[in-house]
């Protein structure tokens, strides 16, 4: 007996189903209308709930941060690309433009994104913190401005790659307050270096170089107490830190 005819024939199942469904996209955060598919369409929405994000969210996630580490990239784009060909879908559109955005190809990436806003997950978290780094990426700050209304009430916004790309694209608008208040968001315990290191460039710009230099000050001595793997998942920033760190003193001598 197949897993779909096993859950259909007890409603047991499906109830608990149901709940666990129900528990993650609350959990997760994600948009209102998942919550309405699975309460809907209890058995059917369930199954689009787990396949769509539960089991795909790994799959989705690896597209964009391993791309360049792939054997044929462009092998992978070309079955990407017949997938959507084949079913033009939600999932699809998103794996796809992901790869795009990953390969630097941005306006493309957005026509997809722009595609899924049209739907019944026009919405969804995933969707625009993707729509809002390419946006970045082609230095349309204004539609950044405008999405992150849209997620930055959303647990997973704060340390994420768009909040940042929403705190700098406030500054380049010349927002400079807000841009802090956001900027400041990264400035805690343990927190993102990428994030630390680009508010130490905010605060230099602003001429206010001795707290720049503070804040990498204390980003730095923090990577003194991390393990040997968290340091290496953060070692590129922490790199970058501490040559910022020496160019502002350098710079604060020489004045």
């Amino acid at each position: 007996m197949s897993l779909i005819h096993l859950l259909y024939s007890n409603y047991y199942l499906s109830i608990i189903l149901q709940g666990f469904c129900v528990f993650h996209c609350m959990r997760k955060g994600h948009s209102h209308q998942w919550l309405w598919l699975i309460i809907f369409l209890p058995f059917i929405g369930s199954l689009i709930y787990i396949f769509s994000v539960v089991l795909n969210r790994d799959k989705l996630n690896s597209v964009t941060s391993n791309v360049n580490t792939m054997v044929r990239p462009h092998g992978n784009l070309k079955q990407l690309e017949r997938n959507l060909k084949f079913s033009d879908t939600f999932q699809n559109r998103m794996l796809l433009a992901n790869y795009y955005q990953a390969l630097g190809r941005n306006e493309e990436a957005l026509a997809l994104y722009e595609q899924n806003r049209s739907g019944l997950f026009s919405n969804e978290p995933e969707l625009i913190t993707a729509m809002m780094r390419s946006y970045y990426a082609i230095g349309s700050y204004e539609k950044i401005y405008e999405l992150a209304k849209l997620v930055n009430s959303h647990p997973d916004f704060v340390r994420s790659q768009a909040h940042l790309s929403y705190a700098k694209s406030l500054e380049q608008m010349g927002r400079i307050k807000e841009a802090e208040k956001e900027y400041e968001q990264f400035n805690t315990r343990y927190a993102d270096f990428e994030g630390k290191y680009t508010y130490a460039c905010f605060l230099e710009n602003q001429n206010r170089t001795p707290e720049a230099i503070q804040l990498l000050d204390t980003a730095l001595d923090e990577s003194k107490h991390m393990s040997y793997k968290e340091k290496r998942n953060h070692i590129y920033w922490i790199r970058q830190s501490a040559s910022k760190r020496k160019e502002l003193e350098k710079g604060s001598n020489t004045k």
